[in-house]
């Protein structure tokens, strides 16, 4: 196939390993490159599935360890999301923790993985959390249960842009590190590890 100008859906799902459905959501967010054919099915260029599985093959297929949980962050700046990360696996948890850096990508990640939990900033460049949200919503990958958002942004700031959906955590920063932990713990149903000194807020960026 590596010759061909476009795939189909069925085609493009099994290359990128995830369901119709998904990619679907892909085109639709602008993620993935298509048109419609005259009798109304989607047609996927080639080449932006490609550059799909070059990009994310290394964090494909999520964890395969028995009793382990996956957590996705979708965090813009860089220092912030280390920062997340660095907090929550010195938890000592059995958890594994992927990073996104846009909305975009977090729903590529979504799609392959599908993370037991995802941890969300707000104001991102291109598809920020909100709308990457509301196509998750559209999918049903992911229930608001599943989904913590992290944010700087005024109240009104967030209404503007629709407003956190009903039944979403939200966490204003700075974040209060033990509160956090203490939702992950009973969000995934795991038990604390032994206690540590941990960070006490979150900070970072406007997000």
């Amino acid at each position: 196939m590596k010759d061909k100008e476009y795939y189909s859906t069925i085609e493009a799902a099994k290359l990128l390993g995830v369901s119709v459905r998904t990619v679907q959501l892909w085109v639709e967010s602008g993620a993935l490159e298509a048109w419609k054919t005259a009798g109304g099915h989607r047609r996927i260029v080639a080449s932006s599935v490609d550059d799909y599985i070059k990009a994310h093959q290394a964090t494909a297929g999520g964890s395969t360890k028995t009793g382990r949980k996956s957590l996705l962050i979708v965090e813009d700046n860089p220092t912030v999301s280390k920062f997340y990360e660095a907090a929550i696996k010195s938890w000592g948890l059995p958890l594994d923790v992927v990073i996104s850096h846009d909305g975009f990508a977090g729903l590529v990640a979504i799609g392959q993985q599908k993370p037991d939990l995802l941890i969300a900033d707000i104001y991102m460049p291109g598809m920020d959390g909100l709308q990457m949200i509301q196509s998750l919503y559209k999918s049903d990958l992911m229930s608001a249960e599943q989904i913590i958002v992290i944010s700087g942004l005024s109240e009104e700031s967030i209404a503007e842009r629709g407003g956190i959906p009903e039944g979403v955590e939200f966490f204003k920063k700075p974040v209060d590190v033990a509160k956090l932990k203490s939702l992950v713990l009973d969000k995934l149903s795991l038990e604390a590890a032994d206690a540590s000194s941990q960070p006490q807020k979150i900070t970072g960026e406007q997000a």
